[in-house]
């Protein structure tokens, strides 16, 4: 199931953006008979351009993404 968030830009207009954390940390892949490493390697930050405007940028760090799994 998808978890959507809203992050706003760091532009002028502070558009609202939604963000997929599916899109963010990727699928955990599991093999049978080996062994897995537990927990994700989730990245310290992610840095997005804005779906509405040019010069906003949206920031998501490792704590947003962790709060909110």
């Amino acid at each position: 199931m998808a978890k959507i968030i809203k992050v706003k830009c760091t532009g002028p207009g502070q558009h609202e953006n939604e963000i997929d954390l599916d899109d963010i940390i990727g699928e955990d892949v599991v093999i049978y008979g080996s062994p897995i490493a537990t927990g994700r390697d989730l990245p310290a930050r992610v840095v997005r351009s804005c779906d509405i405007c040019d010069q906003g940028k949206v920031v998501l760090t490792r704590d947003m993404i962790e709060e909110n799994l």
